[in-house]
């Protein structure tokens, strides 16, 4: 399950790093937002993917109280 998330998670920060080139060119304000949008939709997608790592990885009693 996790190797699925890494993948997913290791696609999107490719695609987030195409889209920090596309925007180092001259585009128009339009071409901006909407890569800008990309690119936070981008990293919502990453975050998600490390959260569900992390839980597949994190030991059922791993408690520091305990």
């Amino acid at each position: 399950m996790t190797l699925e998330y890494e993948l997913k998670k290791t696609f999107c920060e490719q695609e987030s790093e195409k889209y920090i080139d596309y925007l180092c060119e001259k585009r128009t304000k339009q071409e901006v937002y909407a890569a800008i949008e990309k690119l936070a939709l981008l990293h919502l997608i990453i975050k998600n993917c490390e959260d569900v790592i992390y839980a597949a990885n994190t030991p059922e009693f791993d408690d520091p109280l305990i």
